[in-house]
């Protein structure tokens, strides 16, 4: 990530993970750290994507419906009892790893986890002392 990485270079790889993790059924890691989160929409769309396994917006209703319409056979060979939509969501969040690096003595560490109660509710800390 570099200075000029955006919003819109967020949403692109957020759709590439999403993609990989919720149609191709593989095991994805995201690496974040906080100090690569240039604007705090960075932040709202991974808690997004942490608390219901999709970012809103992220993909226009006309691109996801042909994503995802090869996982029918799945759905139905899975028997699942719900959407394919939400067939996807649950893949996305089996197999899309979330690995966030923070540090708490930043100032901004407490106010970025209290603006994305996710952090604190689906996700695990391991506390590291200083080096």
């Amino acid at each position: 990530v570099s200075r000029n990485y955006s919003l819109k270079q967020l949403k692109i790889d957020l759709k590439s993970c999403i993609q990989t993790a919720g149609v191709e059924g593989e095991q994805v890691v995201l690496l974040l750290e906080d100090h690569q989160l240039l604007d705090p929409t960075f932040l709202e769309s991974v808690n997004s994507l942490l608390c219901s396994g999709e970012v809103p917006g992220l993909f226009a209703p006309d691109e996801l419906e042909p994503l995802i319409s090869p996982l029918k056979e799945q759905l139905e060979s899975e028997q699942f009892d719900g959407t394919l939509g939400q067939y996807f969501i649950r893949r996305v969040m089996r197999n899309l790893h979330i690995v966030f690096i923070m540090d708490s003595s930043n100032p901004n560490f407490r106010p970025q986890c209290e603006a994305n109660p996710a952090l604190y509710t689906k996700c695990n800390f391991i506390w590291l002392e200083r080096w």
